[in-house]
């Protein structure tokens, strides 16, 4: 059962969303509200599920209303209502799952629904699988390990946390000493190198394994062996790589739920000179997948989950023009020009000044075809 609120500044427009979902048994509506104060002050005691909100309301709009419910309640689903198309990206930048023009559709309500429910038993199966879960680590967008009962692992050194990274990366493969010691010390003699390896192997094998995180070290004849037996987005991800992807519903929800663990680059801000090109490799292994899992979605005809998914890629690859213009296609699909111009002007602008370049010669062509239909 999900717990609704309404908030409209028009009471009409509360009554006729609520006709639609009273038809319902599987939503509660336990609040409507014709203005932001009274939602945020009931909203604490109400605690709903998901949220409509009507963008334009004279004392507070609802994209400022979405961002302090959100502070408040971080799972809180938001749905917009609106007369006007020109505010779905503002939308989506506050984490709405969808915006519905008015009059509401009771079809595309529908589906927003039920999309509501598939985000959550997703995140209810990951719950899951945190909690039966050893250890875990994380190294997109920052690098941190969880041990056994959910805590971060503080290493007594950064040298011993980087030999960590410094052995992912190298996983399930021989490595020689001084191949890992001119990596980690390359300013120093070898004997002292030598030295601190083998300090900086027995405070990462002591620390992991009073943390309950699961790894598996073989040293032999100068030579080093790692793996490791829990769980690593860095790992899923290229794993991920050398798989198929199929129309299927669990197989597009397994990678997409990979894909979204790749918060942005290899162990994050880690000054690592020896990862800038692991970095490269592995961004590009993302964007890949992505505008794989993305072109599955078109071609099944799930724009609204392309659409998600070629914002999030594009947060974290914003060179990648293929992307911009799947985006573009999508507006044009959905008739919203006003959203294709804002984003084709961003896009127009990052690639001047990041790359000193101009936009591709097709996404030219169709920007110059939509202006075109215009006049």
């Amino acid at each position: 059962m999900l717990r609704a609120v309404i908030v409209d500044d028009e009471r009409p427009a509360i009554h006729r969303l609520q006709q639609i979902l009273n038809v319902r048994e599987d939503v509660e509506i336990v609040g409507g509200f014709t203005k932001a104060s009274e939602a945020l002050k009931a909203f604490p005691e109400l605690r709903p599920d998901v949220a409509f909100l009507d963008i334009e309301m004279p004392e507070r709009n609802g994209l400022e209303l979405a961002a302090l419910l959100l502070d408040m309640q971080e799972d809180l689903e938001i749905i917009f209502t609106t007369a006007y198309s020109q505010y779905a990206l503002e939308a989506f930048r506050v984490n709405a799952i969808d915006y519905l023009l008015k009059p509401v559709d009771p079809g595309l309500l529908e589906r927003t629904i039920q999309r509501i429910y598939k985000r959550k038993e997703r995140g209810s199966s990951l719950n899951r699988a945190a909690e039966s879960a050893h250890a875990r680590i994380q190294c997109f967008g920052s690098f941190a390990v969880f041990g056994r009962n959910g805590e971060t692992v503080r290493f007594p050194t950064m040298k011993t946390e980087e030999l960590l990274a410094y052995f992912l990366t190298h996983r399930d493969t021989d490595l020689s000493k001084w191949a890992i010691c001119e990596a980690l010390w390359p300013e120093q003699e070898p004997e002292k190198s030598e030295q601190n390896l083998h300090t900086s192997v027995y405070r990462m094998k002591k620390t992991l394994l009073e943390n309950g995180v699961r790894i598996h070290l073989e040293s032999r004849k100068g030579v080093y062996r790692f793996e490791l037996l829990d769980s690593c987005d860095y790992r899923q991800l290229v794993e991920l790589s050398s798989q198929s992807l199929t129309p299927s519903d669990q197989s597009l929800d397994d990678a997409e739920r990979m894909l979204l663990q790749y918060r942005g680059t290899l162990f994050g801000d880690k000054d690592y000179a020896w990862c800038e090109s692991e970095k490269e490799r592995v961004q590009k292994i993302f964007a890949e997948l992505a505008k794989q899992l993305i072109r599955v979605c078109m071609d099944a005809k799930n724009v609204n989950r392309a659409h998600e998914l070629l914002q999030f890629m594009l947060e974290r690859v914003p060179y990648d023009e293929t992307a911009h213009e799947w985006l573009l296609s999508i507006y044009v699909l959905r008739k919203d020009r006003i959203s294709f111009f804002t984003h084709y002007k961003k896009m127009e602008d990052w690639l001047l000044k990041e790359v000193g370049i101009a936009p591709s010669a097709s996404v030219r062509r169709l920007y110059k075809k939509i202006k075109t239909e215009m006049k």
